[in-house]
């Protein structure tokens, strides 16, 4: 497995740092390709000991900057997990901005075709795309409007590359996690906390309680269903969105 490369995008924190950990645990030599040059850099230092890990600093939401990136990746391919995605909390009528808007759907929809489409020469038959929606993919939320719609679509893009690279025997799967115990959602939790004059603690409670497990998800968790679903036990596998851990919509 030493010889196999990962591309996986927005591995420098949260549920990215954990998927490369991960990855790098079971073998993958691992580009980790992001925006922020010192966050690359801290993870860099932080992951050097689990195994073969580079990065490459990309600005997602630029085209040009997608491209460039596509146009210098010579090796063969094994895998792309497209990972990166920013969230703005903006409802139909606080008028957002259309630049904001287009933001959103170039990181988290935009760039994922478009590195996809770009590398596909490169990615080996037999190989792996996974692409990291959202429960908020399949189900609607109050000023997440921009958020849904790039995450149902990535959803959308993966059932279509499914049937469009089955040939090839790459296998195209949508990971959806819902709320992830990540700095990031301890940020949007604390807003909304605010906004409903209670504390963080017992925000989370209110969120956590009716479910199953009644805690969030771990960012390595998530990462556990996609090193399964890059092994070759998932090589069959294709086409599905795994929701993980719901999360109660009161919103």
């Amino acid at each position: 497995m030493s010889s196999r490369k990962l591309i996986i995008t927005g591995g420098s924190r949260g549920i990215g740092f954990e998927i490369v950990r991960g990855a790098l645990k079971d073998g993958y030599q691992v580009v980790v390709v992001g925006k922020n040059k010192i966050s690359l850099d801290q993870a860099k230092t932080d992951l050097e000991d689990f195994g073969a890990v580079s990065t490459c600093e990309v600005d997602l939401s630029n085209r040009d900057s997608v491209l460039s990136f596509c146009e210098a990746v010579n090796d063969p391919v094994y895998g792309l997990i497209n990972n990166a995605g920013i969230c703005k909390v903006r409802r139909i009528d606080e008028n957002q901005s259309l630049d904001e808007w287009d933001e959103i759907l170039a990181t988290n929809l935009a760039a994922p075709y478009l590195l996809t489409a770009n590398l596909l020469s490169k990615i080996q038959d037999g190989g792996r795309i996974i692409n990291i929606s959202s429960q908020l993919g399949k189900e609607g939320r109050r000023g997440y409007g921009a958020y849904c719609a790039s995450k149902f679509g990535l959803i959308g893009l993966t059932k279509c590359w499914a049937k469009e690279l089955g040939h090839r025997r790459i296998t195209v799967n949508a990971v959806c996690p819902g709320w992830v115990d990540t700095e990031m959602s301890r940020v949007d939790s604390q807003r909304i906390a605010d906004e409903k004059g209670v504390s963080l603690e017992n925000y989370l409670q209110e969120i956590t309680s009716p479910l199953e497990l009644g805690r969030l998800s771990s960012p390595s968790e998530v990462a556990g269903l996609i090193r399964f679903l890059l092994s070759e036990d998932a090589a069959g596998i294709s086409g599905r969105d795994w929701l993980m851990h719901t999360i109660w919509n009161q919103e």
